[in-house]
């Protein structure tokens, strides 16, 4: 009953559990050909159960990463820059069977700055689960009120002189309502907040800081939560 800009992808019904679903991004909605990202606002609606997904090149492996969590019957979005895979198509991963939306709101030339990375898990304060390569990983519950600095360069294909990262934030299992602030390590949190979250609540969205020193990004949380960071991409400088 819902449709697409041009008719493609619309009506295919539920995604399955564990399924990947290809989308075609690359000459549908003003994207040009010669783009190497795009940015797509993803939704999730009437799934049957507590999940996440995962939105990625088509082509490449799928990554330990997510970009929306969400709990049965919600409807839940979030903003994704993904780069474009194979035959100019993104894939989106759903651990449970959900609806799916993705809205095209721009895209990157090849001559952009810009650089799309395969999402690459570079936090993981939960156990049992890990980052791409061990750091940061199975550190525990944060404390409210506490600041986690995490290294962003040099790892998940983000280069040592990056200035900027494109990464997706999750809270999960928060103790009370609050937010999380993403900002460049060396400073004082700002007044600001990437998200906001009550209790128990999963929650993702995206976030484009600066790097700060000795290649840092740093994490605030109001409130004790696990926390979660993904890098997609990357600004040289």
């Amino acid at each position: 009953g819902e449709v697409t800009v041009d008719g493609v992808g619309q009506g295919a019904g539920v995604a399955g559990a564990g399924s990947v679903t290809e989308v075609q991004v690359v000459g549908r909605a003003g994207v040009s050909s010669r783009s190497t990202a795009v940015a797509l606002n993803v939704t999730v609606t009437d799934p049957a159960g507590p999940g996440f997904l995962t939105v990625f090149p088509c082509g490449d492996q799928q990554p330990t990463a997510s970009n929306l969590n969400y709990s049965p019957g919600a409807i839940v979005a979030n903003l994704a820059l993904a780069k474009i895979g194979a035959n100019g198509k993104v894939c989106i991963f759903t651990s449970q069977p959900t609806h799916l939306v993705a809205d095209a709101t721009g895209f990157f030339p090849a001559v952009t700055t810009y650089a799309s990375l395969n999402p690459a898990r570079l936090l993981e304060s939960r156990s049992g689960l890990t980052t791409i390569d061990g750091q940061h990983n199975a550190i525990g519950y944060v404390p409210g009120g506490t600041v986690i600095s995490v290294k962003v360069t040099g790892r998940g294909g983000v280069p040592d002189d990056a200035a900027t990262v494109v990464l997706n934030v999750t809270v999960t299992e928060p103790a009370g309502a609050g937010f999380a602030t993403v900002f460049p390590c060396g400073i004082s949190p700002p007044l600001a907040s990437n998200l906001n979250f009550v209790p128990g609540q999963t929650v993702a969205n995206a976030a484009l800081v600066k790097v700060g020193a000795n290649g840092f990004v740093c994490l605030y949380a109001s409130q004790p939560t696990h926390l979660v960071a993904d890098v997609s991409g990357f600004f040289p400088p």
